[in-house]
């Protein structure tokens, strides 16, 4: 029966049946693809391309030694450069971090590897993804090539032919520890991220760039390096010159007030007040609540004793401000740092690296104020061409002195510091008009309670009080009485029960001068770029480690890379190079390290037996050439060929042909 039942079930619905399982196990699939896609975000594409950029250099190349030997001995005198071997090193760091890079960012548009014509032995050249460029392609002046000095490269890497808007710029050393995404560089919502790491170290001792241009006066500041004291000391001496010269009229001032207390017996007592509490001989203490006169006499010239006192006493508040300023502000000597001496293995001139912090941290504070700064973390930077472009307009020659340095330099601009700074200090200007569309959050043409009291919040420190509500009400209301009634209508629900405001329209808030001007004193710069800081990036996304001529040193390094691997790695060479022995090792470890994150090879690099015939461009192009010119000949020599075959096998034809032509 139950046979009979099913069978007859089948018969009906069994197309149905077969249907509704098909949609059913669609269904699944899709939701599961769409879960795939949702938890990996590896085949995300942007609207627009993002190309990397890497320097790279091979410090073992004979003829890049020669050359740069050439140069060094030029500067040799010149204790302003730095030249040190461990720069220039090549440890295979790039070989990696591309390999990292296909692992982690496959989203990448092109990768341009700028060097000075090296092409490393295993780089895959006809990879569609990858272009060599030559520092001849990207320099503005080629009278400053060749160059060894990175700062010098890295300030034209913007006029890489045919590279995208926003790219991210690498230096060869970094790699990937986990994916890598263009939102972890920038997005809409936020504007641009900026890795920062620890703050500037001192600009001298005992001088952290937080004394400098604070208002007061450190001595151990006043040297040219900290820009003497971002001029506070000026004003200093203009104090403690004007107290020595109110101290040398004391006896004249004594003088003054004997012969006013012979002639004004009104003021006796006063005067005797004034000096046995502060004895005016010394000018050490004088309180301006016991003058309870006022006189016209003149002391001194053209000071009355009421203004000489009161002066005085300013001068004495002020320097006791310092002093006390100076016993509270205690900073922890870890923060700053003294003034590096040369690395280990330094070999000429000076640490180019925090040398060019120091001269790119002064150019800042006059371009934007004095003020602490922190140092870029060792991370990829991504570069907007536009921004970069700005930058260079508004610092034109310290980039051309930058270009022009053959290796690195103390007026160099550092790179990604001036990058930073420049996208987070660059202001315009706003008109009211702006700042009270910013407010008008309604878009009613007038300001509610509602948005009056959002901008209160803007301009007075927090808690408001009804004193500061109530002048700021009073100011639009005497703006009003000025101007008149408002043609703009008061919109419904624009103002509190209570409230006492006239309708404040936009030609209110414009033609009042008073208003207007208070406004633009707040809210008239507002910042170019919008930009959000990742303050101690070192411990969060990236990792900086430097490697020494330690065995057991750099093993334990590279075991903290392995345990905790960060978003961002970067591996510095601080390597002795009197240590050959030690060295060898400690770079088959570092290469067995990197076998052990990226054990297989990339699309970047041949196959493992092969390598590139020529490891310099020119040596490329000249082949190249050769090669050309090669096929020109032999194509020409088979091209006669065929043509004088052509005319032998139909000569009788041909002949025919002309005579009947000529006929």
């Amino acid at each position: 029966m139950f046979q009979k039942v099913w069978k007859s079930f089948k018969n009906r619905n069994g197309n149905l049946l077969v249907a509704l399982v098909l949609i059913a196990l669609g269904g699944i699939f899709f939701t599961l693809r769409i879960i795939e896609l949702s938890r990996s975000r590896h085949n995300c594409t942007y609207d627009e391309p993002i190309d990397i950029v890497y320097t790279w250099v091979n410090g073992s190349d004979p003829r890049f030694i020669e050359k740069m030997n050439a140069y060094l001995k030029l500067s040799l005198k010149d204790r302003s450069v730095d030249a040190s071997k461990q720069r220039y090193n090549d440890k295979n760091e790039l070989r990696f971090s591309l390999r990292s890079l296909e692992k982690y960012a496959p989203w990448f548009n092109h990768v341009y590897l700028v060097t000075n014509g090296q092409i490393p032995y295993w780089l895959n050249l006809d990879y569609d993804k990858i272009t060599v460029v030559t520092h001849e392609e990207i320099f503005r002046d080629q009278d400053n090539l060749p160059t060894f000095s990175s700062p010098a490269i890295e300030s034209n890497l913007h006029r890489i032919p045919g590279l995208s808007n926003k790219f991210i710029y690498f230096n060869d050393d970094i790699f990937l520890g986990k994916p890598m995404y263009l939102d972890d560089f920038y997005l809409k919502s936020k504007g641009y991220f900026v890795f920062l790491a620890y703050i500037l170290p001192s600009c001298g001792r005992n001088c952290p760039w937080l004394y400098v241009g604070d208002g007061q006066c450190d001595v151990s500041c006043n040297n040219p390096k900290c820009q003497f004291d971002g001029g506070d000391c000026d004003d200093q001496q203009e104090i403690d010159k004007s107290l020595h010269s109110t101290e040398s009229q004391n006896s004249k001032v004594k003088q003054e007030l004997d012969h006013l207390r012979d002639n004004e017996r009104a003021v006796h007592n006063n005067i005797n007040t004034i000096i046995t509490q502060a004895n005016i001989n010394n000018y050490t203490k004088v309180k301006i609540n016991n003058i309870g006169f006022k006189t016209d006499k003149i002391i001194g010239g053209n000071e009355t004793i009421a203004k000489l006192v009161h002066e005085h006493n300013k001068k004495i508040l002020v320097k006791n401000k310092i002093i006390s300023r100076r016993q509270k502000r205690t900073l922890s000597k870890s923060t700053f740092h003294s003034e590096p001496k040369l690395k280990p293995g330094r070999s000429h001139g000076i640490d180019g690296f925090f040398e060019s912090l120091m001269y790119t941290q002064r150019l800042l504070n006059k371009k934007y104020g004095y003020k602490s700064r922190y140092v870029p973390a060792h991370a990829p930077i991504l570069i907007d061409k536009n921004i970069m472009k700005e930058l260079q307009d508004t610092f034109p020659v310290e980039y051309e002195l930058t270009e022009r340095n053959r290796f690195r330099h103390n007026n160099d601009m550092q790179f990604g510091f001036s990058y930073y700074y420049y996208l987070m200090s660059e202001t315009v200007k706003r008109s009211v008009e702006d700042i009270f569309d910013e407010f008008d959050t309604d878009q009613s043409l007038t300001w509610s309670d509602r948005e009056i009291r959002n901008l209160l919040t803007k301009i007075y420190e927090l808690p408001l009080s009804y004193e500061m509500v109530d002048h700021f009400e009073s100011i639009l209301l005497n703006c009003s009485e000025l101007l008149g009634s408002s043609e703009v209508p008061t919109p419904p629900y624009e103002r509190y029960i209570d409230s006492r405001l006239p309708t404040i329209s936009k030609h209110l808030i414009t033609q009042c001068p008073f208003l207007s001007k208070f406004l633009k004193s707040k809210f008239g710069q507002k910042l170019k770029y919008q930009f959000e800081v990742i303050q101690d990036a070192e411990k969060s996304v990236s990792t900086f480690k430097m490697l020494v001529s330690n065995i057991t040193n750099a093993v334990m390094t590279l075991d903290e890379v392995r345990s905790k691997p960060t978003k961002f790695v970067c591996l510095n060479d601080n390597l002795v190079e009197s240590k050959s022995t030690e060295n060898e090792l400690i770079r088959a470890i570092l290469y067995d390290f990197y076998l052990s994150l990226f054990p297989h090879p990339s699309k970047f690099e041949l196959p493992e037996n092969a390598r590139n015939r020529f490891l310099h461009i020119n040596d490329l192009k000249e082949w190249r050439r050769r090669h050309m010119i090669v096929q020109i000949f032999v194509c020409l020599a088979i091209l006669s060929m065929v043509v004088i075959t052509f005319f032998n096998v139909f000569k009788k034809g041909i002949c025919r042909i002309f005579r009947e032509l000529c006929v």
